[in-house]
């Protein structure tokens, strides 16, 4: 029996819990029937236009050149440079020396706070990030665990629909009883109308001993159906993108007939899992009764494609889209509520996104069933969704250091109170810089979604870009981050502070580990290549000034002579 095998088993033991739920998205379909959502866009970096994109990225210089007369460079070493660096800062204002960002350092005693919340956190959930973590170069066997179709039907005892299994593969395979909970969690508040939007969410299923099964949905609408039913696939691999594709292809052949969807699950079910950056190729009968060839790439770079980054600024707004975002990078407790079920994943999916090359590793459930509200007050770290209509029994609950808000009144019902803290001043400045110009610039504005994802993703690159200046290879060839040497690098004291606590997360220690297992696959994400862009981009500056600055002292050189000259 194999180990996933083992983990199915295991997930039907009492004591299982619970969901953890993975990213969530709209497929690029029409948009909900609900007032408040928004229509998805195109929303691919790899297809942005060159002069699109160079628009963006000067609009984000344009916002974080507040932090270039922050961040100076680091005092350097020779007494010819010291002396330069002494005289450079001298000329800056009080309020612009090393820590102009001064009046967002945090107090000694809450930054030790914050390293031990974090670091107690990691130390729990160390053991389920290191299993997931198995499958980055194992070698799996098949595409995924199983596949089920799962359809509503009406209750017997009572009003109201519940989710059933439609068709199951491999049929022998033992699946857990949540799974179809999970993929309709709104069933209970479910209202037949008008035909269904297809809908992405994805979610993951957690045993006892810390193993994850990620379970990918798509939901439509049958052309042979008066509900809609939910395609489901199962698997021991975070891997959103590639799933997303194959759930794509169920869809087309379960729009054709039920049969052909069991064909695709059947015939996808026997390939070898790709490893990260190969393909996997799939032979089928395609709607016209053909063979053909699907192809699925396992994706190197997690950076999630077909996210609604404009649902962010629509039910958050600015000063509360870096509240929630502060929050999850603490990997604190949020609940976010809504009355509709579009809008908890479209938003909760973009949050998410925000925190590429991070992941959030953490309990992270879009839409809670209602049955399992419990979750609300379990000690982890959690992100979830809850309908408003479970609002209150959720308060009723003994909650502890949760932050709650109201997407639909665009509020925050409850918090910490330290918000504004976590970040430095000026990178909330900037922040709120490049969300702002989505509001007020033309250009900007109708690069929405490019503005946002670009925006915190720069945030990343300047507050910890220069991780790879750190890294250190041992003798056996392994590599070590010198935390210490890192965070002293910091360019300004607030961002030293901030790195204290932030390297003890548990999402920055996933990301070293990942960052070195990529090296070996040879590929290069689109975090690398921004901060490729950066580093280039102020090398140029730094020669630039290096030359203006000689052409200068040459200049106040001859001055002097002529002035010699003259008396």
């Amino acid at each position: 029996m194999s180990e996933c095998q083992q983990g199915s088993q295991a997930n039907n033991k009492p004591g299982f819990l619970k969901g953890v739920l993975g990213p969530t998205t709209s497929s690029g379909a029409a948009a909900p029937a609900v007032p408040a959502t928004t229509p998805l866009k195109e929303q691919n970096v790899d297809k942005v236009p060159r002069r699109k994109m160079n628009l963006v990225k000067q609009k984000i210089n344009q916002a974080y050149e507040v932090l270039h007369t922050v961040f100076q460079q680091r005092p350097p070493t020779t007494s010819e440079e010291e002396d330069s660096w002494i005289h450079v800062e001298s000329q800056l204002p009080a309020s612009e020396r090393d820590s102009t960002d001064s009046d967002s350092v945090v107090d000694v005693q809450e930054i030790r706070r914050r390293v031990t919340y974090c670091t107690t956190v990691r130390s729990k959930t160390h053991q389920s990030v290191k299993k997931a973590r198995e499958f980055l170069d194992k070698i799996y066997p098949q595409l995924f665990e199983y596949a089920l179709i799962v359809g509503l039907r009406t209750k017997t005892d009572n009003p109201g629909y519940e989710a059933f299994v439609i068709h199951k593969f491999p049929q022998t395979v033992n699946s857990n009883i949540s799974v179809p909970k999970f993929c309709f969690p709104d069933a209970e508040e479910f209202r037949p109308g008008s035909a269904t939007a297809s809908e992405s969410y994805s979610f993951v299923l957690t045993n006892i001993d810390g193993g994850r099964l990620f379970g990918y949905c798509r939901r439509m609408q049958p052309r042979d159906a008066s509900l809609p039913e939910v395609i489901c696939i199962i698997s021991p691999v975070d891997a959103f993108n590639m799933y997303n594709i194959l759930l794509s292809e169920i869809e087309t052949r379960r729009l054709k007939s039920l049969d052909h969807a069991q064909e695709m699950m059947a015939a996808s079910f026997g390939r070898p899992l790709p490893k990260p950056g190969k393909v996997c190729h799939i032979r089928c009968l395609n709607e016209s009764g053909d063979m053909e060839t699907v192809f699925l790439k396992r994706s190197s770079d997690h950076h999630l494609g077909q996210v609604n980054y404009e649902s962010l600024l629509l039910y958050l707004g600015t000063e509360k889209l870096i509240k929630v975002f502060a929050s999850m990078l603490m990997e604190r407790r949020l609940i976010l509520c809504s009355n509709h079920l579009s809008i908890l994943t479209q938003t909760i999916h973009a949050l998410v996104a925000l925190l590429y090359p991070f992941h959030w590793p953490h309990v992270y459930i879009p839409l809670l069933p209602p049955d399992m509200l419990d979750v609300c007050a379990a000690p982890m770290p959690f992100m979830v969704g809850i309908l408003q209509s479970h609002l209150s029994r959720v308060t009723e609950l003994e909650l502890e250091d949760v932050i709650i808000v109201d997407l639909d009144k665009k509020q925050v019902l409850r918090s910490m109170g330290d918000e504004l803290t976590i970040l430095p001043k000026k990178v909330q400045k900037a922040l709120k810089t490049a969300i702002n110009m989505c509001k007020i610039d033309s250009d900007a504005r109708s690069s929405q979604w490019l503005m946002v994802s670009e925006a915190f993703m720069r945030m990343f690159l300047e507050t910890m870009g220069h991780f790879g200046q750190h890294v250190f290879t041992q003798q056996d060839g392994s590599k070590t981050l010198l935390k210490e040497q890192y965070i002293a690098a910091a360019p300004s004291k607030g961002i030293r502070q901030f790195l204290e606590w932030f390297t003890e997360t548990q999402m920055f220690e996933v990301f070293i580990n990942l960052h070195q297992e990529k090296e070996h696959w040879g590929s290069m994400d689109l975090f690398m290549q921004r901060l490729g862009e950066l580093q280039a981009k102020r090398q140029t500056e730094g020669s630039q000034a290096k030359g203006l600055g000689q052409k200068v002292k040459n200049f106040g050189k001859a001055i002097k002579t002529k002035l010699k000259e003259a008396t």
